[in-house]
C-alpha cells in the first residue's frame, strides 16, 4: 500500500510539472533560417510590398569626423546606382554602377572608371537588404545565407546570420529578437576603398524607421570601428521616394 501511494504521488507531481510546462511553453524551441527570414520579411512590410519596389531615391545627409556632405542616392532593381555628393549645394563627387562597370567623378573633373574594387563595393550596396531587397530574395540572387545563432550585444539577444556574395564578401547581419528587423550589421572592410583600402571592423547600426510604400526603411545608420570605438560615418536619411521616374542613362559613363 505505501509503494503503491508513494507512486501515485509521483504519477501526479509528473504530471503537474509536465502541465507547467505546457502552460508557459516549455523548452525554447530553436528557430531555424527560414522562420528568421519569415518574421524579417513580415516585419519589414512583406513579400508583396517589398517586391514591388523597383528603384529608390534617398536624400541624405552625411557626417564623418572631417566633413560633412549632402548626397542623392539612387538605385534600381536592376543592379544600378548612383550617388551625387555636394558640399554648400557644390557638386563634389558621383559614384555610379552601370550594371557592369562603375565610374566617379570629381568636381568639373573627367569621369573616370572605379577600381574593380569600387565597383564591386557600390554593387554590393545595392545587393543589401534595406534599400531594395528583401532578405527572402538573397539566396535566389545567388547569395548565400546562413544563420549562426544567437548573439548578445548590448544586452539584446539577436538572431545572427551570415551573407555571402558570389564575390566572397561577407557580412554579418543581426536581426533584433522584438521588431524582427536588421538592426545591425558587422564586416571586415574599408569605409571608402578607392580613398583608403585599408579595411577595419566596422559596425553599422540603424534605426529610425519609418514605413515607406508600406515598407520599412530606416532613417539613421552609423558606422563605428569596433577596435578603436571610433565613429566613421553617420547617414540621416532626410526623404525617400519610391518607383519614382527613372532615367537609366543617369547610371552610364558621360
Amino acid at each position: 500500500m505505501a509503494a503503491s501511494y508513494h507512486l501515485v504521488r509521483m504519477h501526479k507531481s509528473t504530471s503537474a510539472l509536465l502541465l507547467a510546462a505546457a502552460l508557459v511553453g516549455g523548452p525554447a524551441r530553436a528557430v531555424t533560417l527560414e522562420e528568421v527570414i519569415e518574421r524579417n520579411t513580415k516585419a519589414m512590410g512583406g513579400r508583396v510590398a517589398i517586391e514591388a519596389i523597383r528603384n529608390v531615391e534617398m536624400d541624405l545627409h552625411i557626417i564623418e569626423p572631417t566633413f560633412a556632405v549632402d548626397a542623392v542616392y539612387r538605385a534600381a532593381r536592376s543592379g544600378r546606382m548612383r550617388i551625387d555628393v555636394s558640399v554648400a549645394g557644390k557638386h563634389a563627387l558621383t559614384e555610379a554602377f552601370d550594371g557592369e562597370t562603375a565610374w566617379q567623378r570629381q568636381g568639373d573633373k573627367a569621369a573616370a572608371t572605379a577600381s574593380p574594387e569600387g565597383a564591386r563595393a557600390l554593387r554590393r550596396g545595392v545587393e543589401l537588404p534595406g534599400k531594395l531587397f528583401g532578405l527572402h530574395e538573397l539566396q535566389g540572387r545567388g547569395h548565400k545565407l546562413e544563420l549562426l545563432g544567437r548573439e548578445n550585444i548590448a544586452g539584446r539577444d539577436y538572431h545572427a546570420l551570415r551573407l555571402t556574395m558570389p564575390d566572397g564578401y561577407s557580412t554579418n547581419l543581426y536581426v533584433d529578437p522584438t521588431s524582427w528587423l536588421i538592426t545591425r550589421r558587422r564586416d571586415v572592410r574599408p569605409l571608402h576603398v578607392d580613398v583608403d583600402p585599408t579595411p577595419t571592423t566596422i559596425e553599422q547600426v540603424s534605426s529610425h524607421f519609418r514605413t515607406i510604400a508600406g515598407v520599412q526603411f530606416a532613417f539613421l545608420s552609423v558606422e563605428t570601428d569596433l577596435k578603436t570605438g571610433e565613429e566613421l560615418s553617420r547617414a540621416i536619411v532626410r526623404s525617400i521616394k519610391v518607383n519614382a521616374p527613372l532615367d537609366g542613362s543617369i547610371f552610364k559613363k558621360p
